[in-house]
């Protein structure tokens, strides 16, 4: 049995003013993989995924119902600061963080921060 990284069931968040902008979201990221989130301007990108990073707060909304795991451990509702120590961080398009390195060397070096930090824990 294949053990997902990232698990999101049912999720459904809804922003104070604008009603419900996501209704029953599941996905599914399996360990190993690379994963794309495609789909059309307001189609609810970015609030899936402030909702699945703990930044979905600092935009006033909230989720509704669903749950996200990480390796199996349930973390929606967990802050930012300690998601990113689990190794589940945003970085926005546009930041060019490290420009000059591939999509794959960007992931790798979060990936090295992130046990060096484990590592000093």
């Amino acid at each position: 049995m294949t053990t997902s990284l990232l698990e999101v069931k049912g999720l459904s968040v809804g922003y104070a003013r604008k009603g419900l902008a996501l209704e029953n979201v599941s996905l599914s990221v399996p360990k190993g993989s690379i994963v794309a989130l495609l789909g059309a301007n307001g189609a609810g990108k970015t609030t899936l995924i402030r909702a699945i990073t703990g930044l979905l707060e600092l935009h006033h909304g909230h989720v509704t119902q669903g749950t996200v795991a990480l390796d199996g451990r349930p973390v929606l509702g967990l802050p930012a600061h300690r998601l990113v120590r689990l190794g589940l961080a945003q970085v926005p398009e546009g930041r060019l963080i490290f420009k000059q390195l591939t999509v794959e060397e960007n992931l790798s070096v979060g990936a090295a921060m992130v046990a060096r930090s484990v590592a000093t824990e």
